[in-house]
């Protein structure tokens, strides 16, 4: 399996702390690869058996330059091998062999010294397995030595009695298959999947948080923009590789099971397999089988989720754009409901003086009214836009009802402008014919009261009498209306002046 060189900086908190083994020292440099010459140098390995009390064995086999390891190498290695088996094991306690066959007692020191420093605690037994000519006085020695551990000085026949045959290695006459360069390399295999994977579940994390954000733009051109970015978001979701990890995990599952899939378990202490592999009879790799099946549902849930957050984000998305759509369509309504009606209102009381100029006057404001018509069509779509919107659970419902009210409201207030302009205009034209009509009478009227040829006959007196009578009803009846008509004139544009100049 290939490496992933850009999760080299990349922290596996989180899902992380699960996988103890695999991951848990990832953070600190200490995966296979990073200490892989001291590895392979087998200072010191684990097998994967346990004692009888269930807790992991540490080997140090027999070898003679135990004296020329480095120190800090030494610390490293155990840090590691320390950090392999899961919590619940580690807490039983380790069962550590040193295998001084070959070696001087001064080798054995820093492997005690190691021991104490780093884990302690985990240590429940030390066993020394002694040369056949190891002296009396070493032995009392490593009694007085100030450990928190216990150790004990055995010989080989006598470590059989204590930790099961089939636990123990080739070494020391035991059956548990272990092929050292196969469990190293199975390590860089398996940290390497788990570091992709965790390194995968971390960026999915940050895709999370970049679609938790629900801070929309206040405009079009930004919602236009954050769709884009949106659609970027996805294409990241559906090119992550999720079917890539599985099929790896999958293949790494039955390489560490060395049978099929319905035959892997959990470790209980005691495991084994007739396959080739030795990695099915290691207890630490066989507890690793069910986190790594965790890791891989993990990947595949997260990733649901992710989508599901991506079509939600994206339909929150397409509302805002729709709202800001919807504002912006409005504003340019209000805009032209302001800038009109000041253009309006600069002449909203002029009724001219003459009846061509009225009626030019009121022909303008048919004209005018009748293009403001065609701006009630795009606010009427406007107020049904918003009607839909409402209706399909807009998350910003009530702020578009109350912007298209406010829509409705200044429309209102306009059109209602509208007509009492052209009422104004209707009673100024009237009123204009009625005062020309006066007028244009008068003289005619002047002349029929200045005659002087006044008859001697009763009845042509009456006759005349009952003329200038008529002509009398004519002329008041002219002059009352122009008079009421005039006076309808001013009170309605003293009305409008309170109404529109206030």
């Amino acid at each position: 399996m290939s490496s992933v060189g850009s999760t080299s900086d990349s922290s596996p908190d989180g899902e992380g702390a699960f996988y103890a083994g695999p991951g848990s020292r990832y953070r600190d440099g200490f995966r296979a690869g990073d200490i892989l010459p001291i590895l392979k140098d087998k200072l010191a390995f684990l097998s994967g058996g346990r004692d009888k009390r269930g807790g992991p064995i540490l080997t140090f086999p027999a070898r003679s330059n135990l004296d020329k390891i480095k120190y800090d190498e030494l610390r490293r290695l155990m840090m590691y091998l320390a950090s392999i088996p899961t919590e619940d094991v580690r807490a039983i306690g380790f069962s550590v062999i040193i295998d001084m066959r070959g070696s001087t007692w001064n080798g054995v020191k820093p492997l005690l010294k190691v021991l104490q420093e780093c884990f302690p605690s985990s240590v429940h037994m030390v066993y020394i397995i002694k040369p056949e000519n190891f002296w009396q006085k070493h032995r009392t020695s490593l009694g007085s030595s100030k450990l928190k551990f216990e150790t004990s000085m055995i010989s080989q026949e006598g470590m059989l009695r204590i930790i099961d045959q089939s636990q123990l290695t080739i070494e020391f006459d035991g059956h548990l298959p272990y092929d050292h360069d196969e469990w190293i390399e199975l390590r860089l295999v398996l940290e390497d999947f788990i570091w992709q994977a965790l390194d995968l579940l971390n960026r999915m994390e940050n895709l999370r948080g970049e679609l938790s954000d629900m801070d929309f733009p206040d405009d079009v051109q930004g919602a236009k923009e954050m769709i884009d970015e949106h659609a970027n978001l996805k294409r990241r979701v559906l090119k992550a590789p999720v079917e890539y990890l599985e099929t790896q995990g999958q293949r790494l599952i039955q390489r560490l099971c060395g049978v099929n899939l319905e035959e892997c378990t959990t470790d209980s202490g005691y495991s084994g397999s007739s396959s080739g592999s030795t990695a099915s009879a290691n207890s630490d790799f066989q507890n690793v089988v069910p986190k790594i099946s965790n890791l891989l549902e993990n990947l595949h849930v997260t990733r649901e989720e992710l989508q599901k957050m991506w079509y939600s984000r994206k339909f929150k998305l397409d509302q805002c754009f729709q709202m800001r759509v919807f504002e912006q369509d409005c504003e340019k309504m209000f805009d032209w409901i302001s800038h009109n009606r000041e253009l309006f209102l600069v002449n909203y009381t002029e009724i001219g003086h003459s009846t061509p100029v009225a009626r030019e006057l009121q022909e303008e404001h048919k004209n005018f009214t009748s293009l403001s018509m065609n701006v009630y069509t795009n606010i009427n779509r406007i107020m049904s836009v918003a009607q839909r919107l409402a209706e399909a659970g807009h998350y910003a419902s009530y702020e578009i009802q109350r912007t298209a009210n406010r829509l409705g409201r200044e429309w209102k207030t306009f059109a209602a402008g509208l007509d009492e302009r052209s009422t104004l205009l209707a009673m100024s034209v009237t009123f204009h014919d009625k005062a020309e009509d006066y007028l244009s009478h008068v003289y005619e009227w002047v002349e029929h009261c200045q005659t002087g040829n006044i008859p001697t006959e009763p009845q042509d007196l009456e006759e005349m009498l009952h003329e200038h009578d008529k002509l009398y009803e004519v002329i008041s009846q002219s002059y009352s209306d122009v008079y009421y008509y005039g006076k309808d004139v001013i009170g309605l544009i003293q009305r409008l002046q309170v109404l529109f100049f206030q």
